[in-house]
This record gives structure tokens, C-alpha cells and sequence, in this order.
């Protein structure tokens, strides 16, 4: 019983995560952008709502609430016209520089969420912040290339440009994400010892 209402749970927050960017691309592609900023933050405030109930809220959460409340003040307020052509290069280079801001504070972003899948007596053990490091470095360069890609998609206009860089591409990357970092962690693992001076040393394989 516990178990089911648990992915219960897990689904419902992850439709009010999606949920804001679902309406951001149906208003945005019909030009409606007041409905795809003002609608996009108070969706997204609905989320972080109900995500502090349950768990607390992160890095990647605010930054998603300050990209359509910085959206919704440059198109909305400014009335910005090159906003609708470059918003997707704006979108990722929030996440780009949230995840960069963590690593330059020393404080990776992955870390909260890997402390919600480990127990307390792991989180201070030397391949636990290995691993989030190698995590953070990984998503941020992911960020980046996607911030490349929407460029591309940008400057090439059309719906080819939207689509192709601009969507479907950035859209496989970040799957490819989600699924390497639910993977990585066992693997590396694996690979890998912890000497009892905290030295971290790749495991030899036949």
C-alpha cells in the first residue's frame, strides 16, 4: 500500500513538472505568449508547492521558475521580439548556467538528488561526491551542447530549425541523460575501490 501510494506520487509531481512546459509549447508555438510565460510560472509555483510538501526544492526547480518569470518580463513586459526567435537558447542557458554556478560554488546540483536515493551514512564517503562531481560535470556539458543546438536551430529558422536542433535533438540528449545517470552510479561503482585513506583506485579486470 505504502509502495503504490509512493508512484502515485512520483507520477503526480512529475505531470505538475511537466505541466508548465507542456502549456510553455502550446501557447508559445501559437504565439500566445503571455498564456506561455505568466501561465508557464504559475504552473510551475503549483509544482514547487506541492514538491516542498513532500521533499525539498532544487537548484533545477528555481531555475525553471526564474527562466518564466525572466521570460515573462522580456516578452511580456519588454514586448522583446528577438526573445521569440532565441527563447530556446535561453532556456537551456539558465539550466547551462545553474549547473556550471554549482560546480564553480563547490556545491555540485546532483547532490540533492543523490541524497534522496542514499542513505545519510553514505553521503559523506569520498565516491559518493566522486560520482556527483563526475554527474554535475556530465549535465552541465549536456546543458551546453543543448544551448549549441538551439542555437543552430535559431539561426536556421523554419520549422526544419525549430524541429530538428532546436527540439527533437536537445529532447534525445536529455533522455540520454536521465538514463545515464540512473545507470552510471552502480556502474561506476563497480570499476572502482576506496583505499582507507579515502584514495579512490579503478579495479583491475582480467
Amino acid at each position: 500500500m505504502a509502495e503504490a501510494q509512493k508512484s502515485t506520487n512520483g507520477w503526480l509531481l512529475f505531470a505538475l513538472a511537466l505541466a508548465p512546459w507542456v502549456l510553455y509549447g502550446v501557447a508559445a508555438g501559437g504565439n500566445h505568449w503571455a498564456a506561455a510565460t505568466i501561465g508557464g510560472a504559475f504552473l510551475c509555483l503549483i509544482y514547487l508547492a506541492t514538491l516542498a510538501r513532500r521533499t525539498t526544492v532544487k537548484l533545477m526547480d528555481w531555475t525553471t521558475l526564474a527562466y518564466f518569470v525572466a521570460a515573462a518580463i522580456v516578452k511580456v513586459g519588454l514586448r522583446s521580439a528577438a526573445f521569440s526567435i532565441y527563447h530556446v537558447v535561453v532556456i537551456w542557458s539558465f539550466f547551462a548556467l545553474a549547473a556550471w554556478g554549482s560546480i564553480a560554488l563547490g556545491r555540485p546540483f546532483t547532490l540533492a538528488y543523490a541524497r534522496e536515493q542514499s542513505p545519510p551514512e553514505f553521503w559523506d564517503n569520498p565516491l559518493f561526491h566522486r560520482i556527483n562531481w563526475i554527474l554535475a560535470f556530465f549535465w552541465a556539458g549536456l546543458f551546453t551542447v543543448n544551448v549549441g543546438f538551439a542555437a543552430i536551430g535559431a539561426a536556421l529558422g523554419g520549422n526544419f530549425g525549430k524541429l530538428v536542433p532546436g527540439f527533437l535533438i536537445p529532447t534525445a540528449l536529455l533522455i540520454f541523460g536521465f538514463a545515464f545517470s540512473k545507470r552510471f552510479p552502480e556502474r561506476y561503482m563497480a570499476r572502482v575501490q576506496i583505499a582507507p585513506d579515502g584514495t579512490i583506485s579503478r579495479v583491475r579486470t582480467a
